[in-house]
């Protein structure tokens, strides 16, 4: 005999005995029965309210590594773009100085080196 034929003998064995009780004692069981019902509720609310708080408690430390990663995916941005922002800075001066200055581009370039450090590397 599994639980549930127990449970639906059980029942009907109380079924039948309640028709026998006397009223006394059935308003005393009715009284229980209501007093029961009003806990089983209150610990219902309790119950979902308990399992609402491990539910924050479990996505706690999650939501707080994917805070972290947001703040580290920040940081790295910022960084990316303070250096970008200050080697246009640097190439913007190199610019602004040729372009100022007296010289020729061609100045600058020395198109001989290469040969020269060629001929300077097979000695």
């Amino acid at each position: 005999m599994n639980e549930q034929e127990f449970a639906s003998k059980l029942a009907g064995h109380l079924c039948v005995a309640a028709h026998t009780v006397e009223d006394e004692v059935a308003q005393r069981l009715r009284g229980a029965r209501e007093r029961a019902l009003a806990v089983q509720r209150r610990r219902g609310r309790l119950a979902r309210l308990l399992a609402g708080n491990r539910l924050r408690f479990a996505f706690g430390p999650v939501l707080r590594s994917a805070g972290s990663m947001v703040a580290l995916l920040a940081l790295l941005a910022a960084g990316d773009y303070w250096a970008t922002w200050s080697r246009v800075a640097s190439l913007e001066e190199v610019d602004a100085a040729l372009l100022i200055d007296d010289l020729p581009i061609d100045a600058y370039l020395d198109t001989e080196f290469k040969t020269w450090l060629s001929r300077e590397s097979q000695s």
